[in-house]
């Protein structure tokens, strides 16, 4: 004997209760892959969400920079940030005259100014960093300026004047106040001016597995004129370095007024000045740049 609907309809509602009740508790019961589950959703979120702002950040600079080498930058008519005609032999002309125009910054708003000291024009740039400084595009204690981009092959002469004010009182592993950064590049520059705790500079990789130069500590509130040499290449045996530090050729490490080593990691590269430190520094760093010329000549870039 059948029963009646009714009846058949209650047990069916019964049923389908108690599965949804059931439901809930059998997931409760390995809460361990529930979490790893959502975990795995949270780690892919972030990763996609940082690729992306990594991607965006990447994407601004090379836009900017190009943006710059259209108007103002390498091998066109115009000087950093204004219409001026460039001098023969000089690529790039890269004073603050006219501010930060014709550089892309990477900075806390008050941690790249500009001052009147300047040893050529009307103006230097001043640049930043305090212990617990994150730059947001790129979360680094970073305060600087990317410029023109340059390609493998090119010999090139970078002259970049600097100046260590009062107030310096960092403490740093390492600390890059100027560098020539490779394209797409995730690691360490090719080519690196590095500023140490003895106020010394050294010119060699990012991560210091060569060393060109190393320079006497610098005194305090006085102008350093600082050119090198690079032929950028990244055979160890074709590219070299040379340095003139206010106009006298340094001895390199080798002993010799040249030396060669790998100077480029990759196809083109991008000048960069500031300060860029490890998270781990603590204290203080001021540095200035004023009259940075990237040239095809010493003549070229000294008379800029």
């Amino acid at each position: 004997m059948k029963a009646p609907a009714t009846h058949r309809i209650a047990i069916l509602l019964f049923t389908l209760v108690a599965l949804l009740l059931v439901g809930p508790a059998t997931a409760s019961a390995s809460p361990r892959g529930k979490t790893a589950a959502v975990q795995r959703l949270a780690i892919g979120g972030a990763r996609v969400v940082k690729g992306g702002k990594w991607q965006r950040a990447r994407a601004s600079r090379r836009r900017q920079r190009e943006a710059a080498r259209a108007n103002t930058g390498p091998k066109t008519a115009g000087k950093a940030g204004t219409t001026a005609a460039l001098k023969p032999g000089v690529l790039f002309d890269g004073d603050f005259d006219a501010g930060f125009s014709g550089w892309h910054v990477q900075s806390l708003a008050d941690r790249a100014t500009l001052v009147g000291n300047a040893p050529q024009g009307s103006q230097a740039a001043r640049f930043e960093v305090q212990s617990g400084d994150v730059e947001p595009e790129t979360g680094s204690q970073r305060s600087e300026v990317s410029g023109p981009t340059f390609n493998a092959g090119e010999d090139l002469y970078i002259r970049d004047a600097i100046r260590l004010p009062d107030g310096n009182s960092y403490s740093v592993p390492w600390q890059i106040v100027q560098q020539l950064h490779e394209e797409d590049w995730g690691g360490s520059p090719g080519m690196a001016v590095m500023l140490d705790d003895e106020h010394a500079l050294t010119l060699g990789s990012g991560d210091s597995s060569r060393t060109f130069w190393q320079g006497a500590p610098l005194q305090t509130n006085r102008w350093y004129d600082l050119v090198y040499r690079v032929y950028l290449s990244q055979d160890p045996g074709a590219g070299f370095v040379e340095v003139w530090l206010d106009g006298v050729p340094q001895k390199l490490v080798n002993g010799q007024t040249k030396m060669y080593g790998e100077t480029i990691q990759a196809a083109q590269t991008y000048l960069k000045a500031g300060i860029y430190r490890s998270k781990s520094s603590t204290g203080t760093s001021i540095v200035e740049h004023d009259a940075i010329v990237v040239g095809t000549s010493l003549a070229a870039v000294e008379g800029a």
